[in-house]
């Protein structure tokens, strides 16, 4: 299974949830309406037109890939080896274990076990600032 990554990019100068950071079990489209109804907004919503999106949204192969950037991993030499499980040696980023990282209160990881079916149906609502064409 794949996880998608919501990073809050505190558009109209706010973090939208407790979590600046928050990892949901399921591919980008499928996750997109989870985040939406156990929410309550979409996560595409602009808050401010200066801004853009309130969330940056990714899909990753893993959990430990997702968050391995905020967690300070190196990036391997190798393009296709991802982040890795080792400190980056950047000052700004202290090296964090993935378990460290779940307990710190910054970032929220949901499994797929815990989302309820109801959680799964629905459509994205139109939100927040609408760019027309």
């Amino acid at each position: 299974m794949v996880w998608t990554s919501f990073w809050d990019m505190h558009s109209g100068g706010g973090q939208k949830e407790k979590w600046s950071k928050i990892f949901i079990e399921a591919p980008e489209v499928e996750a997109e309406v989870i985040f939406q109804n156990r929410f309550g907004h979409n996560p595409h919503r602009v808050t401010c037109t200066c801004c853009g999106d309130d969330y940056s949204v990714d899909e990753h192969s893993t959990l430990e890939q997702a968050t391995g950037y905020h967690r300070g991993c190196a990036y391997g030499t190798n393009h296709d080896e991802g982040w890795i499980e080792q400190p980056s040696g950047d000052s700004w980023r202290k090296y964090i274990s993935l378990e460290e990282y779940l307990a710190s209160g910054d970032a929220l990881a949901i499994y797929e076990k815990d989302i309820l079916p109801e959680e799964r149906i629905g459509e994205l609502r139109e939100q927040g600032y609408v760019w027309m064409d």
